[in-house]
């Protein structure tokens, strides 16, 4: 019987192997009796503490919540509250019946509820001794501040506050008037932060010179230039590529005013020339696209008042108005200042040249080997994964050797002679493979490119090796705050704060 198996299934000899048991523990893993400390489980050899019994009681406190605070706000259904207080006896009822060896009274309570936004505050009074309890959920109004400064950091307004609200089955918010209040009491605290930020970034860029460079960008609420808030930003670049860039300095540009636009409406010509008024939010006159270059100038004049700093190299895109404009305010009194070039946007500018060298030779002949060709795009030339590709190798070749110029172009031009074919001409990194080769005509045409994002006066801008990712990441962050889709019309000038115009 023991050799009796089912019907087709195979079955092999065990031979000499030992019978598999099955897994019981060892003296890593089975924790013994308890040792001297009370709390603590160890190996019945070593008498360590075992690395189970260690997980164990982590997972035991984080669970285990008696033991800590319990802090924050929550989303609790009033009613769970309010029942379980009318069914806890009353403390002086309690009292006065233990006094007179009585049994207990059934409690009666009543219940009133006073709301001031999102903050409740309970009155529970004793219906037989009229002791009076007040339970306030969140005293000195702090749940209502901070439920303002969410929205605000979310991008959302009052209005979509009071709707997220009423799907939560809550109350309304405050009134407007009371959260204008709220919303100053906001923003002052947020300009004093970001005032001490930025004198402690400056503080970390100061040196023996009193220079720096600095990142230098644009960012605007609307595209296409015609949007009427705009800020400039001025970000760190730190000689150790180890530590974090920081924001240096801001400028919230905005040419209008809702003010001035509603007196402009309902006053006459003459009566709106003689209007004035207190907090005028249009601070610059002109198109959006100069909202950048006033915006570095003023930020750049300020410096040496402000931060004790003189920005003497500025990083900035291939856009050179707002540089230009900063060179001609000759705000050092007559100390230059160095232009350097984001390698992020150097290494787009091999793609859109290569792009619209593509678009420029399309249509015309080409012979190579007897075989006539339409144009340099299209299998076998320069596709856009091509152009992807030797876009990103241009890129790795600016920042792998920013130690060198000479070393930079080197690299840079191994790429062409690998497109080449010419495999003697490039790095150690080449495979000597003719797989992604390029036709000549192809090359001739795109070898003048390389030549100019190539040369002494480019590369020499890009051995910092820095970018304006850091930039770009700040803008996102406002524009989370004050999203693109609504329309502010009341800026903060002077800080980097919006008002959105249902909040106004």
């Amino acid at each position: 019987m023991e050799n009796e198996t089912l019907p087709g299934k195979k079955t092999k000899e065990r031979k000499d192997r030992p019978k598999k048991r099955k897994f019981h523990g060892n003296k890593y893993t089975t924790p013994t009796k308890i040792a001297k400390t009370p709390e603590k489980n160890v190996s019945r050899t070593t008498g360590v503490e075992t690395s189970s019994s260690k997980k164990l009681q982590k997972s035991q406190a984080c669970v285990d919540t008696s033991r800590q605070e319990i802090e924050g706000f929550r989303f609790v259904d009033i009613s769970t509250i309010i029942n379980f207080v009318v069914s806890t006896p009353c403390k002086n009822c309690l009292s006065q019946t233990s006094r007179a060896r009585s049994s207990v009274c059934t409690p009666s309570y009543s219940v009133e509820e006073t709301l001031k936004g999102v903050n409740t505050v309970l009155i529970i009074s004793c219906n037989i001794c009229n002791a009076v309890v007040k339970l306030d959920f969140s005293p000195n109004q702090n749940i209502n501040m901070r439920f303002q400064f969410s929205m605000y950091s979310v991008g959302v307004d009052i209005e979509k506050s009071n709707r997220f609200l009423a799907c939560m089955d809550m109350p309304k918010f405050v009134s407007p008037n009371c959260s204008a209040s709220y919303r100053n009491r906001i923003h002052a605290a947020v300009s004093e932060v970001s005032s001490a930020s930025m004198s402690s970034a400056a503080e970390e860029l100061k040196d023996e010179t009193g220079e720096a460079t600095v990142s230098c960008d644009g960012t605007w609420q609307r595209r296409g230039f015609s949007s009427k808030n705009g800020v400039a930003t001025v970000i760190s670049v730190p000689k150790d590529k180890c530590q974090a860039a920081k924001v240096v300095d801001v400028e919230v540009l905005s040419n209008y005013c809702d003010t001035c636009a509603k007196a402009k409406c309902k006053k006459t010509e003459e009566e709106y020339r003689a209007f004035s008024h207190d907090n005028c939010q249009k601070n610059h006159t002109g198109s959006a696209g100069s909202m950048e270059p006033e915006g570095m100038v003023r930020i750049f004049a300020r410096s040496e008042d402000k931060h004790g700093l003189q920005y003497t190299n500025y990083l900035g895109d291939g856009d050179s108005k707002s540089y230009r404009q900063v060179c001609e305010a000759d705000v050092y009194n007559g100390k230059e200042i160095n232009k350097l070039e984001c390698c992020g946007h150097v290494q787009k500018r091999m793609g859109k040249r290569l792009m619209d060298k593509v678009a420029q030779c399309k249509g015309q002949k080409f012979q190579e080997n007897g075989k006539a060709y339409t144009g340099i795009g299209g299998a076998g030339r320069l596709t856009s994964k091509a152009i992807k590709r030797i876009q990103g190798h241009y890129g790795g070749a600016i920042r792998k050797n920013c130690h060198s110029v000479e070393a930079m172009r080197k690299s840079i031009w191994s790429i062409f002679h690998h497109r080449g074919g010419r495999h003697d001409l490039c790095g150690d990194w080449c495979k000597k493979d003719n797989k992604n080769v390029l036709p000549q005509f192809v090359l001739d045409e795109i070898e003048p490119i390389f030549q100019d994002l190539s040369s002494d006066a480019l590369v020499s801008k890009c051995t910092h090796g820095g970018t304006q990712n850091t930039n770009e990441s700040f803008h996102n962050l406002i524009w989370n705050r004050c999203p693109k889709k609504h329309f502010c019309r009341e800026a903060k000038t002077g800080n980097c704060s919006f008002r959105c115009s249902s909040c106004v």
